[in-house]
């Protein structure tokens, strides 16, 4: 088995495991397998932050448009009364 398919099988079952088991018993894994699990969970964290800026800027996207829809009814009922 070559190092790459050896990498392929410690993936898929670190996959299957998880981070939270992974980073509970990665202490037990030998040397190169841990030395995989320790960069396997920093992608995972990566990823993870990738996903909450994304979810922060939608946020602060989301926030910053309700709050102009409030300021033109607001412009919009101040005219319409203005106008009368």
């Amino acid at each position: 088995m070559t190092d790459a398919d050896q990498e392929a099988k410690w993936r898929a079952e670190l996959e299957k495991a998880g981070n939270d088991a992974v980073r509970r018993e990665h202490m037990t894994f030998p040397e190169p397998k841990r030395q995989l699990a320790f960069r396997w969970l920093r992608e995972k964290e990566k990823a993870r932050e990738a996903r909450d800026e994304a979810a922060q800027w939608y946020l602060k996207w989301t926030f910053r448009a309700a709050v102009a829809a409030v300021v033109v009814g607001i412009i919009g009922v101040v005219v319409t009364y203005a106008l009368r």
